[in-house]
């Protein structure tokens, strides 16, 4: 494997047109080519130390960092990346969230705004939102009254268009997140419609500081991208145990395939824990078999978040 990485043109390349607003679509594709073909073919430690030294510290940095996403994202406002503020701007073109964090950026952040919102990642998280809307909305007409858990809501904007929370169907709908924040943007858009919130960590749950049961369906978004394989395997466990029997876990997670990765790491100080299909499976693998009815797999359709799908015996 190669361990050095010997030209930065692409960089020199890349400042001079975004400084001059020019082909901006275009050389953001490139660059982003070039950073994912660089991290796939080099160590670790030598792609960390290429981003720590040359991307970092290359006057296309800062052009970047007029684009709101990759801004917020790498000065993590609220400690980290990825937060609800950011899925918003993920979704903000289809739903007209007021997002004060994009009105008002240069001509140059808007082009670069308008790029990222078409690039994989976001595309992968509007899908998945879709999916977990249709989820919730179908288990409502196969369950009277069905109970279920989010864990890492963010802002729960699965919920805003689901037609059994509207039409009231649901019988339980908790919203679990350590950021108070966006728990009281939950609380004061969908609380009067029935969903409760709870402030609480993953170590907290982890600890069992936070003992619930009777869900029909239990599921996460964004939270396993951060998680290590063994914690993972064990909040697993935790999870499968709140179902009801005929209950369901989903649990999303970004497949390594994307094609931003290099990006998202390099300028936006983006670091996810990406999963293999074969990997997301193994997760379930300490599952007790006497209980699991089926264990399944499936792709969004832009094929960059996988979902596990654990079903317990009725």
């Amino acid at each position: 494997m190669t361990t050095t990485i010997n030209s930065t043109n692409f960089l020199d390349m890349g400042a001079a047109k975004l400084e001059r607003v020019e082909d901006v679509a275009e050389t953001m594709a490139g660059i982003c080519f070039v950073l994912n073909g660089m991290r796939h073919y080099v160590s670790e430690s030598t792609w960390k130390q290429f981003v720590a030294h040359e991307c970092r510290q290359h006057p296309l940095m800062q052009l970047l960092q007029q684009d709101p996403l990759t801004s917020r994202a790498f000065t993590r406002p609220r400690g980290y990346a990825g937060d609800a503020v950011m899925m918003d701007m993920m979704y903000a073109a289809e739903h007209g969230y007021d997002l004060p964090a994009v009105a008002g950026i240069s001509e140059l952040g808007r082009k670069l705004y308008e790029y990222q919102f078409q690039s994989p990642a976001p595309k992968a998280v509007r899908a998945r939102r879709r999916i977990i809307c249709e989820q919730v909305d179908n288990l409502a007409i196969r369950t009277p009254k069905p109970h279920i858990l989010s864990l890492a809501c963010g802002h729960l904007r699965e919920a805003y268009d689901c037609p059994a929370l509207r039409e009231g169907r649901l019988g339980r709908y908790l919203a679990i997140d350590q950021d108070k924040e966006s728990l009281a943007v939950v609380e004061r858009e969908v609380g009067p419609l029935g969903v409760e919130t709870l402030a609480a960590s993953v170590r907290d749950i982890l600890k069992g500081r936070v003992p619930l049961a009777n869900f029909d369906l239990v599921y996460t978004t964004g939270l396993y991208d951060y998680l290590t394989e063994p914690v993972a395997r064990r909040l697993c466990e935790i999870l499968f145990g709140m179902l009801n029997p005929g209950g369901r876990l989903l649990i999303a997670n970004f497949l390594p395939s994307i094609s931003n990765v290099g990006y998202m790491e390099a300028f936006a100080d983006w670091w996810l824990i990406y999963r293999t299909e074969a990997e997301l499976l193994r997760l379930a693998e300490t599952l007790p078999d006497e209980q699991v009815e089926t264990i399944n797999l499936f792709v969004e359709e832009n094929k960059n978040i996988a979902f596990l799908e654990v079903s317990r015996k009725s």
